[in-house]
C-alpha cells in the first residue's frame, strides 16, 4: 500500500522545520512505512511550501 503525506510545519524563523520533518521519517518508519520518495511543493515565486512525503508498506 502506498500513500502521499503532506509535511507543512514550519520553524518559527521561516523555512521547513527539517529536525520535525526527520521526526516524522522516523515515527513512520516505526510504524511500518517505507519512504520511497521525497519531493517538494513550491508556491508561486518558488518557495517551498510543503515537503510530500510517497511512503509505502506491506499492507495490501
Amino acid at each position: 500500500m502506498q500513500k502521499i503525506i503532506e509535511f507543512k510545519k514550519k520553524r518559527f524563523l521561516g523555512g521547513l522545520d527539517i529536525t520535525a520533518l526527520n521526526q516524522k521519517v522516523y515515527e513512520l518508519g516505526q510504524s511500518g512505512w517505507q519512504v520511497k520518495t521525497i519531493t517538494t511543493a513550491t508556491g508561486f515565486y518558488g518557495q517551498i511550501t510543503a515537503v510530500l512525503l510517497l511512503v509505502e508498506n506491506n499492507e495490501l
